[in-house]
């Protein structure tokens, strides 16, 4: 073996290596073809590169990531029953209380269409991790596309493309086509049809065609399903484009009232039909949602400058120095003013709502990722002809901006990171070590199809029940549980995770079923 297949093989494995190698393939060929000025055939092989990097995100991990890949990935296969039934515990054969969102039985935690999704891809390729973030990769593309257009529309097409290739290069957005950052693919999910919302706005500024209406008001209700009412966001900046337009009369806004009636017809059914058929879980889920903002749920709390904070996690260490300027620059190179102000608006709510919920997370502010990408393609496109004017020679000219891409992009898309947190090339890498491990105890059990798991240690019942189709505790059944699944013909199989003593009166019972491999856990 050569030392170049030693490197690879030390990193990932080769459909892994395949994805990758093909990914760089594309973009190469896009970038060349770009300098050639041949724009329509340069996105093509753009999309093409997004479409194999994201596959290449989504088989880095073998397993289902802990937060919240495994709850998304159980509700989703779930759902390939009974469609219009969410479900965490399909089959809540022990009596005990389903009341928190990591246990419930009618599980509405989350709004469906992502779930829908997920669903979708299990029926039509199999259910298995990567088709689990299949619709992720599709999205992921998306954005890539629309992002290019926006940037193309607002400033020039060389903006749109180095806006694209910053997305795609995005370490953040690929660990969450992955699953391994928190909320996974319903951020994915939420981010696209909020981008691709904002994407229709921008040509129907541009094109005044009624088609770009009906999408607005489309991509907006499905970004309500992903992901509730910040999905409205796209209104605001429209609202705020009128106004600097200075059309205030409601027959000058027949266009908005329309596009907001469709992501009602969109949206509402959903929320109509929970509260009749499910009103109990509804109502709960509502008022958990609204806890958000005055109540720091779970331990996800940060002061008023936290996502400013998270801006160097989402778009890197430069970003502090660089989003001011590139702003600025955006600004002076904008085609339509009263549209920048509109798209900046937008950015600006996002991060002063979320920064006054008392509930953080790192992801609420990156569904105006793509506004912010166009921002900075916008400053460094601006740097890239401010040196060009010095340089005479096209072709060196060419030469500077291929390198400068290059560059960004491999510095931005961090293999060394990635071979880090994904693979087993480090000994101290516990995480994957511990979930590998983890998933091989749950797939390997052969067990009676009629039975029940205990001592499922943390919250790794998900886990087992995804894999192994059986319900799943993570606590040992009492006597009288146990008389009640008897009575009901369970076998009742306990793990023995991590040595716990076993009760008596489980011990000492013949028809109860003990598995000795350990799980490890860290939940």
């Amino acid at each position: 073996m050569n030392s170049q297949n030693i490197f690879f093989n030390s990193y990932f494995n080769t459909t892994q290596i395949i994805f990758l190698m093909l990914g760089g393939a594309f973009l190469l060929t896009s970038l060349y073809f770009q300098l050639k000025k041949k724009n329509n055939i340069s996105i093509i092989f753009l999309g093409l590169g997004a479409f194999c990097i994201f596959c290449f995100a989504a088989l880095l991990d073998p397993f289902l990531n802990l937060w919240d890949e495994r709850f998304h990935a159980l509700v989703g296969k779930n759902l390939i029953k009974h469609p219009l039934m969410p479900t965490l515990y399909d089959d809540p054969i022990v009596q005990m209380e389903y009341d928190r969102w990591d246990r419930y039985h009618i599980w509405l935690h989350k709004q469906p269409l992502f779930l829908w999704q997920i669903a979708l891809s299990f029926k039509l390729f199999g259910i298995s991790e990567f088709t689990l973030r299949l619709p992720s990769v599709i999205l992921g593309t998306i954005l890539v596309l629309i992002t290019y257009r926006s940037g193309k529309l607002l400033i020039n097409q060389r903006v749109g493309y180095i806006a694209a290739l910053l997305t795609l290069s995005t370490l953040y957005i690929i660990e969450l086509i992955a699953g391994r950052q928190e909320l996974d693919h319903n951020d994915v999910s939420f981010l696209a049809y909020i981008s691709l919302s904002v994407w229709s706005l921008i040509e129907y500024q541009y094109t005044h065609k009624k088609i770009w209406i009906y999408l607005i008001g489309l991509f907006a209700g499905m970004a309500i399903l992903c992901k509730w009412l910040m999905g409205l966001i796209v209104y605001l900046g429209w609202i705020v484009l009128r106004f600097l337009q200075k059309r205030f009369k409601i027959t000058e806004n027949k266009d908005i009232l329309l596009s907001l009636l469709i992501t009602v017809i969109i949206s509402a059914p959903w929320q109509i039909y929970i509260l009749l058929k499910f009103p109990t879980e509804a109502i709960a889920s509502y008022k958990y949602t609204a806890l958000h903002f005055k109540t720091t749920l779970e331990g996800h709390g940060g002061d008023l400058f936290y996502h400013f904070k998270m801006m160097t996690r989402i778009y890197g260490s430069w970003t502090k120095y660089l989003i001011i300027p590139a702003f600025i620059t955006f600004f002076i190179k904008s085609k339509d003013k009263k549209l920048f102000y509109s798209l900046s608006c937008i950015v600006i709510i996002v991060y002063v709502f979320f920064s006054l919920a008392a509930t953080k997370m790192p992801s609420y502010t990156i569904i105006v990722a793509m506004i912010n990408f166009i921002a900075f393609a916008t400053l460094i496109d601006f740097i890239l002809n401010y040196f060009s004017h010095f340089i005479k020679n096209p072709l060196v000219n060419h030469l500077i901006f291929a390198v400068s891409i290059l560059t960004i992009f491999t510095l931005r898309f961090d293999i060394n990171t990635l071979r880090k947190k994904h693979t087993l090339w480090k000994e101290n890498n516990y995480y994957t070590r511990m979930m590998i491990n983890n998933k091989k105890i749950f797939t390997s059990l052969k067990l009676p199809p009629n039975s029940v798991l205990f001592n499922v240690e943390g919250r790794y019942y998900v886990d087992a029940m995804f894999y192994t189709g059986l319900p799943a505790y993570n606590f040992f059944p009492s006597s009288d549980q146990c008389k009640d699944l008897t009575e009901k013909g369970k076998q009742i199989v306990i793990l023995n995770s991590n040595n716990k003593e076993i009760p008596a009166y489980l011990k000492n019972d013949p028809a109860i079923m003990f598995v000795k491999e350990e799980l490890i856990c860290h939940d």
